[in-house]
C-alpha cells in the first residue's frame, strides 16, 4: 500500500481520535494532581483509572508518533527522496514552534509565582542552566530527570531523538521489512534501558521508554500495511478482549498486572491502536470529527496545559481567591481554560510562530548565499 492510500484509508481517523483522548487524560486527571486537591480529585468515581494511570498515556503517545512517522516518511527516505535536512526541518517546524512559545511562557508565570510566592509551582530547577537545556531540546533524558519549565514536555526532547533513530535506520535499510526487522530491535533496546534502572545521559528510563514505543508504533504501521494478507478485523477484536481483560485485571486484581508498565509497552498500548485500527465500528467511533480535531489538537493541549495551571494558581495567589482544586466547578473551569488556549493558539499564534521559526532559517542561508556571492 502506497503512503497516499494509507493516509486516505479512512482507518486512520482513529489514530488522530486516540491522540485527543491520551492527550486530554494527562492534562485534566493526570496532571490535575499538581493542583493537590484537598479533598480528592473532582470525577474521581467516574475516571479513577485516568487519574491512577494516566500516565501511560505518554507510552501510547510515543508509540502513535512512531506509527504516523512510518505512514509519512518510510517510503521516502526508503527511497532517497527526502534528505536529512529536510526532513529535520520539517520536524522541527512542527513542533518546535509551540514548545519555545510555551517553554518561554512558563517562564514568565513562574517567575511572577517565584516573586509571589518565593519558590517555583510544582517543578524547580528554575535557572538558565535548565532554560538552555530546554532550549536545545535537550531538557530530560539527555541529562537525567531534572524536571524543569513546562516539564511535561520532556517528551518532545525524547521525540527529536528518536526521529534521528528512525530517520538513520530507515536511511541505512533496503525494503520496509528489513527497517521492520531494525525497529524490532530498537523496541527490545528500549525495553532494556527502561528495566535496567541506571539514569545516565541517553541511558535513563525516559529514553527508553521513549524508543521502545515508538518503535513498537513503526512496527504496526508494517502490520497494519499488510493487513490484507490475514483476517484482521478477527485479529482486532482479539485485540478489543485482551484491552478489557487488561482493564478488568488492573481495576479490581491489580496484583495480578505484575509490571504495568512493560504490559503496556509490550501489549496492551498496541493491543489498543491495533483494535481501532482494526474494527470498523471503533474506528468510526474515534473518527467522529470532535475526537479528530482534538487529535489535530493535542500537542498544544498537551503543552500548554501546565502553563494554564501556572497561570490558574498565579491568579488564585495574587487574587487571594482561594480555590478548591477538589470541586467540580474548578475542574471544569481549568479544562475549559485549556481548551480555549489551545484554540486561540492554533487560531492566531501557530502560523506566526511557525513562519518566525522557519524564517530565521531562511534568513540565514540567504545571507550565506550573499557572503559566497
Amino acid at each position: 500500500m502506497t503512503e497516499k492510500n494509507a493516509k486516505n484509508n479512512g482507518h486512520l481517523g482513529a489514530i488522530d481520535g486516540l491522540k485527543g483522548i491520551g492527550a486530554c487524560i494527562i492534562a485534566f486527571f493526570w496532571h490535575y494532581q499538581h493542583f493537590s486537591p484537598p479533598d480528592g480529585s473532582p470525577f474521581f468515581s467516574l475516571f479513577p483509572m485516568c487519574y491512577k494511570y494516566g500516565s501511560f498515556m505518554v507510552e501510547l503517545f510515543f508509540m502513535l508518533s512512531g506509527f504516523g512517522m512510518m505512514i509519512g516518511y518510510s517510503e521516502r527516505v526508503i527511497g532517497r527522496r527526502i534528505g536529512f535536512r529536510e526532513f529535520i526541518v520539517k520536524r522541527l517546524r512542527r513542533i518546535y514552534p509551540p514548545f519555545l512559545f510555551f517553554t518561554l511562557l512558563t517562564a514568565v508565570l513562574e517567575a511572577a509565582y517565584y516573586h509571589r510566592c518565593g519558590d517555583t509551582f510544582v517543578y524547580g530547577n528554575f535557572d538558565i542552566q535548565h532554560l538552555i537545556y530546554n532550549l536545545l531540546l535537550m531538557q530530560d533524558g539527555f541529562f537525567g530527570k531534572d524536571w524543569s519549565f513546562d516539564a511535561p514536555s520532556w517528551c518532545i526532547s525524547i521525540c527529536m531523538l528518536c526521529y534521528l533513530i528512525f530517520y538513520f535506520i530507515l536511511y541505512r535499510v533496503k525494503n520496509e521489512r528489513h527497517a521492520c526487522y531494525a525497529f524490532f530491535g530498537t523496541t527490545l533496546l528500549g525495553t532494556t534501558i527502561t528495566l535496567s534502572g541506571l539514569n545516565y545521559p541517553i541511558w535513563n528510563e525516559l529514553v527508553g521508554r521513549g524508543i521502545a514505543c515508538f518503535s513498537a508504533g513503526a512496527i504496526l504501521c508494517t502490520v497494519y500495511r499488510n493487513r490484507e494478507r490475514f483476517r484482521y478485523q478477527r485479529l482486532g477484536y482479539v485485540c478489543l478482549a485482551a484491552v478489557i481483560v487488561s482493564y478488568l485485571v488492573l481495576r479490581f486484581r491489580p496484583e495480578f498486572m505484575g509490571d504495568f508498565r512493560m504490559a503496556f509497552i509490550l501489549g496492551i498500548a498496541p493491543a489498543m491502536i491495533l483494535s481501532a485500527l482494526f474494527i470498523p465500528w471503533l474506528g468510526k467511533i474515534l473518527s467522529i470529527r470532535p475526537l479528530t480535531y482534538l487529535g489535530s489538537l493535542s500537542i498544544v493541549i498537551y503543552l500548554v496545559h501546565f502553563p494554564v495551571q501556572c497561570a490558574v494558581k498565579l491568579v488564585d495567589e495574587y487574587a487571594g481567591l482561594g480555590l478548591n482544586y477538589s470541586t467540580k466547578a474548578v475542574w471544569l473551569s481549568y479544562a475549559a481554560a485549556v481548551m480555549i488556549s489551545a484554540l486561540l493558539y492554533r487560531l492566531f499564534i501557530a502560523k506566526a510562530a511557525e513562519k518566525a521559526v522557519s524564517g530565521f532559517f531562511r534568513k540565514k542561508e540567504t545571507s550565506l548565499h550573499k557572503n559566497k556571492a
